[in-house]
């Protein structure tokens, strides 16, 4: 063993990483923030805190690497060859997140965001951005294909970032059953304004 590695120390195995994410979310889905504790998920995943607290040293980073998780897991890499479609799979993605056990958990950070700066910064970088960058890359995509006239404006993104997740929220705590008509106004109403824009 060289100096190198005894300074790097063990390499980070990717399945506690893995555990310790699932772990998270469990107990953010079962318990909330308030009992969100580095020492429960580490119990949950059956890894020591010492090895939590290497991969994210604080409760926060912890809840920063369970939305972008979710974020990257659903909100990314959506390219179905035209705008509706587009449109209509990060809808679908976006109803999928509400519907599993990433749900409760993604609306737990973000009703304890409001009370923590540090927590409000992370899922405005790993949740609102990435609906943000998806959204715009679908509008260049359209735009490239000759599907859009031109692109949308950055406020504009901004609003319909907005308007995307705060609809998802308003009907997980709204809305008991899943309405297909409601979801498909949806659709055609975020259709209307990235055409419009």
């Amino acid at each position: 063993m060289t100096n190198a590695d005894v300074a790097q120390g063990r390499p980070k195995d990717p399945r506690v990483d893995a555990a310790l994410i699932t772990a998270a979310i469990e107990v953010l889905t079962e318990s909330g923030w308030a009992s969100f504790t580095t020492t429960a998920v580490a119990k949950r995943a059956g890894a020591s805190t010492a090895s939590l607290y290497r991969r994210w040293p604080s409760k926060q980073a912890l809840a920063g690497a369970v939305a972008r998780h979710i974020a990257q897991a659903e909100l990314t890499g959506i390219d179905t060859g035209g705008v509706e479609g587009d449109v209509r799979e990060l809808l679908a993605r976006k109803r999928r997140i509400l519907e599993t056990a990433t749900g409760p958990a993604l609306l737990s950070l973000m009703g304890q965001a409001s009370h923590d700066p540090e927590l409000r910064q992370i899922l405005h970088d790993d949740v609102y951005l990435a609906v943000r960058g998806e959204l715009g890359a679908l509008v260049d995509r359209g735009v490239a294909r000759g599907e859009l006239a031109r692109a949308v404006g950055e406020a504009q993104l901004d609003v319909l970032a907005l308007v995307l997740i705060g609809t998802a929220l308003a009907r997980s705590v709204f809305v008991r059953a899943d309405d297909g008509e409601a979801a498909e106004t949806e659709l055609r109403l975020l259709l209307a304004a990235i055409t419009l824009a």
